[in-house]
């Protein structure tokens, strides 16, 4: 067993990193170390932080949610994380919305190639795609993150420019909806999600969204309300964004979920070839609850600008395996056909690592 000031400062170290990372998409839970009896889990309280159970299939897993660090530490970083930010992004409030977007393409573009990031965009494409060219890959990533990232930020001007989105299969989900059992589109990090949500609004279905809130509560409050500029509801990912989900199908609502990230501990699908851990709660929900299962995408077209938005028919019912194992099929298809547009910096193919006992 570790001392306890070394344990200490491990917890906070690996906080820390969380907070300045400031990364919704690359949120982990700070670990410490468990014991499963005979029954179950047996966890004691940790004086360095709060345990939260969480269901993992088999067993109760254990996370730190937060270690005991000053509470003006955390407010001091995510400040001087948000007005950073706010200052950043300030000038491109007063140029033309497309000359934004452009400008954040040139530096997703050639920025992200010099990241660390890139890094994990080759690991990536060496386990699963190793014939594509990792350079060309990461520089489209960079400039189609820096597209989505612009338009986020000027959302209002994304948002109405709805002769830019070109949708077809709109009658799968106006058909869905109308079935008033409820509807999950389920999409991935590929072209601009939202894009999605605002062809169906234009269509005259409002499409709500379960995303992963990010680290700093100022981002998140920066955010929240581009995010609503899409469709109805926002609900965080976790127990009360689940609770949220179950209770929008349950009134007929429409509900976007990204499935395409890694959910540690979750059974090994298949995605682009290779088993991965993936969420199948979703899947369970609809076989609950009777709501349709509909993929969708947007992916971008050349000019860089307007998109082809796509909504695919309704997928047959099942076991939440298979259903899922037909969500990756799906989207592996959409990688294939423009692997630039996928966000490859997820950590996708990580495990879980198993303890021997």
């Amino acid at each position: 067993m570790q001392p306890r000031p070394r344990r200490h400062l491990r917890v906070v170290g690996a906080l820390l990193h969380r907070v300045l990372a400031g990364d919704g998409a690359a949120r982990r839970p700070v670990r410490l170390r468990t014991r499963h009896g005979r029954g179950g889990s047996d966890v004691g309280q940790r004086r360095w932080g709060d345990a939260v159970a969480a269901a993992s299939g088999r067993a109760l897993r254990r996370t730190v949610s937060e270690a005991r660090v000053r509470p003006w530490t955390r407010r001091f970083w995510w400040t001087v994380e948000g007005v950073a930010f706010a200052i950043v992004i300030a000038p491109f409030f007063v140029i033309p919305a497309d000359a934004a977007v452009r400008a954040f393409a040139a530096v997703g573009r050639w920025g992200l190639p010099l990241a660390p990031a890139a890094r994990r965009i080759r690991e990536n494409l060496a386990m699963v795609r190793p014939s594509l060219q990792p350079r060309r890959i990461t520089r489209e990533v960079g400039d189609n993150f820096g597209r989505v990232l612009a338009e986020y930020i000027r959302m209002p001007d994304f948002a109405a420019r709805s002769e830019r989105r070109h949708a077809r299969g709109v009658e799968h989900l106006r058909q869905a909806a109308a079935a008033g059992r409820g509807v999950v589109v389920v999409s991935a990090h590929f072209g601009n999600w939202e894009a999605v949500r605002l062809a169906a609004r234009d269509a005259g279905v409002d499409v709500g969204i379960l995303y992963r809130a990010f680290n700093n509560p100022l981002f998140d409050a920066m955010s929240i309300w581009r995010i609503r500029a899409a469709g109805e509801p926002v609900l965080h990912k976790g127990r009360q964004g689940g609770r949220g989900l179950l209770g929008a199908l349950k009134r007929g609502g429409v509900v976007m979920v990204l499935l395409d990230q890694r959910s540690g501990g979750d059974p090994l699908i298949a995605f682009l070839g290779r088993e991965a851990e993936t969420a199948t709660a979703v899947a369970a929900l609809a076989q609950r609850t009777g709501a349709a299962l509909i993929p969708a995408f947007a992916q971008r077209r050349a000019d860089g600008l307007s998109f082809d938005v796509t909504f695919e028919p309704p997928l047959p019912p099942g076991d939440p395996i298979s259903v899922t194992g037909a969500i990756n099929d799906r989207f592996s298809a959409w990688v294939d056909a423009a692997p630039g547009q996928w966000f490859w910096l997820h950590h996708r193919w990580k495990r879980r690592k198993v303890r021997a006992r």
